[in-house]
């Protein structure tokens, strides 16, 4: 009978088997739920770094507040900064002046109708315009921010919203108070002597130059078929209306060397002189032409509002105004105005920066800046632009014998 039991040689010893001491159990039990606490607590770390991250990169609204101040701030700091300081030859400072401190129907009256015309605040006389608020403001609305900026800068008086209300029906059917002469002539004769009302537009044009604009001359067809009667543009074409005449003049000569791109532009610049073209730039620097631009991109006015205040450092935007000047009134010669431009152009122009159809801007800051903005950046500071007030208009300077003077 064979043997079948393993020989000395194939034995393998063995233990049997025996549990787990309990104390290592309980170390390893221990162990594995310290690890899941520890991965909870950081996975929700994670989350919640996350979140807050998040919640930095968003864009930051300016928190108006309520009441007069917050209306000030959100309606009337653009132009008039927010210390009331106002721009210097453009936008009058509130500290000293004198319609603050007139009858309680002035300011009021001002906000209700907005003024086009000159006044005199101290020894400096603003040729700007205001625009009314009586659409955009309730009675109530009207009488806090009256009331801030008369407390701030002015008088005590408080104004009420029926005060408001009885002024609103005292002229109905106005427009816009044509400067501080008829002011003081209609309802404060107190007030400190003002400018003489602005003339009729077009009153002290030079012929030659009228004709020019509206007419054209050769191959150069008229600015107004394009710009309109009075600079103030239209959709994709710019308002000229109160842009820095060294600007235009500027502009033009880049359309006729080419260095700007633009196949009707080219044609009419290269049949203009050096002198036309200075000439056509002055005359529009002269303009005051109120605003037609309105927000038609369906833009996010509050981010555009924030994108030409602050910018967007985050994405490597500054503030608009930070070379567009105060409110957006532009820096000449290099820096045009902004404000009350078309949005449509001003988006144009955005994606031509970004596409680098414009290679003029120093450094290249704008084919910068133009690519640092997404789509709906640039149709909300486009909008947000087209609510400014347009900028007030230069004093027409004239060439004489190779020189420009001022009328």
């Amino acid at each position: 009978m064979t043997d079948l039991r393993p020989s000395d040689d194939e034995f393998e010893p063995y233990e049997e088997d025996r549990g787990i001491p309990l104390p290592v159990s309980w170390i390893a039990i221990a162990l594995a739920l310290w690890g899941i606490v520890m991965l909870y607590h950081n996975n929700r770390s994670v989350m919640i770094g996350r979140s807050e991250r998040s919640e930095a990169a968003k864009p930051q609204s300016r928190d108006v507040g309520a009441g007069g101040a917050g209306i000030f701030l959100a309606r009337c700091a653009t132009c008039h900064q927010p210390n009331g300081s106002g721009v210097a030859g453009a936008v009058p400072p509130l500290a000293s002046s004198p319609f603050l401190k007139a009858k309680p129907e002035v300011v009021v009256q001002i906000l209700l109708h907005g003024i086009d015309g000159p006044i005199r605040v101290g020894d400096d006389v603003f040729d700007g315009h205001m625009p009314s608020f009586a659409s955009v403001l309730s009675d109530d609305d009207l009488a806090q921010v009256a009331n801030h900026v008369r407390k701030g800068w002015g008088a005590s008086q408080t104004i009420s919203a029926a005060f408001v209300a009885g002024q609103r029906a005292r002229f109905p059917d106005r427009g816009a108070w044509n400067g501080g002469s008829e002011i003081a002539a209609t309802l404060d004769p107190t007030l400190p002597p003002q400018p003489a009302p602005r003339p009729d537009a077009g009153t002290g044009i030079d012929p030659a130059v009228a004709g020019l604009v509206q007419h054209g001359s050769g191959d150069a067809w008229a600015c107004a078929s394009c710009h309109g009667s009075q600079g103030q543009g239209r959709a994709n074409v710019p308002r000229l209306a109160g842009l820095p005449a060294a600007y235009i003049s500027a502009q033009l000569a880049a359309f006729a060397s080419g260095s700007r791109r633009d196949d009707t532009m080219t044609v009419v610049a290269r049949a203009l002189s050096q002198n036309q073209r200075e000439t056509v730039g002055n005359y529009y620097a002269g303009l005051r032409t109120p605003s037609t631009a309105r927000p038609s991109l369906d833009g996010d006015l509050e981010r555009g509002e924030i994108l030409a205040l602050q910018g967007d450092w985050k994405h490597g935007v500054p503030a608009c105004f930070s070379c567009h000047g105060p409110s957006g009134f532009g820096v000449a010669p290099g820096f045009p105005a902004l404000a009350a431009q078309h949005p449509a152009y001003t988006a144009d122009q955005l994606a031509a920066w970004r596409g680098k159809v414009h290679r003029a801007s120093p450094n290249d800051v704008m084919n910068m800046v133009a690519n640092s903005l997404s789509d709906s950046d640039r149709r909300a500071v486009a909008d947000f632009l087209a609510t400014l007030p347009p900028v007030p208009a230069a004093h027409r300077q004239e060439p004489v014998h190779g020189r420009s003077v001022a009328r």
